[in-house]
């Protein structure tokens, strides 16, 4: 399980235990970098852990993030390149810490990890994946189970 620096959430696949991880940018003040709040990059478990960027196709196709236009005194929302209708909110907790907020059945949820069940092959597939966080109002434990078209 990785633990990096302003790490929002993790994702995991079933074919290895390569992991992508999404991190905050913040200044030495702590506040976030309004141009590029989010990071995404790849801890290869497999080989010796060490931090690898996205490539091109990475980025474009799968894990990539994109940053929504923010306005003044408006949360920082982006999107993952895989599922641009799953949008997601940057903000800090409530001892600063930056966390990324999903909806999840109506709920606002800290997003913790995503699982994704990979059919490997020449352009691998997705079928399902799971969603997991903590409700930020009960602080119990939520999964989400999304089957793929």
């Amino acid at each position: 399980m990785p633990d990096e620096p302003n790490q929002l959430f993790y994702v995991e696949r079933s074919v290895n235990s390569n992991t992508v991880v999404y991190a905050a940018k913040v200044d030495a003040h702590n506040a976030l970098n309004p141009k590029m709040p989010v990071e995404a990059f790849w801890r290869w478990y497999n080989v010796d852990g060490h931090r690898k960027d996205l490539n091109f196709i990475e980025r474009m196709m799968a894990y990539g993030v994109h940053v929504n236009p923010s306005r003044q005194n408006h949360p920082i929302t982006f999107t993952i390149a895989a599922l641009p209708e799953r949008t997601l909110t940057l903000d800090l907790d409530d001892q600063k810490r930056p966390e990324a907020l999903i909806q999840i059945a109506g709920r606002t949820v800290k997003l913790a990890y995503v699982y994704l069940e990979v059919v490997d092959g020449v352009i691998p597939s997705v079928p399902s994946l799971d969603i997991f966080g903590i409700d930020k109002n009960s602080g119990k434990a939520v999964r989400e189970h999304v089957v793929q078209n």
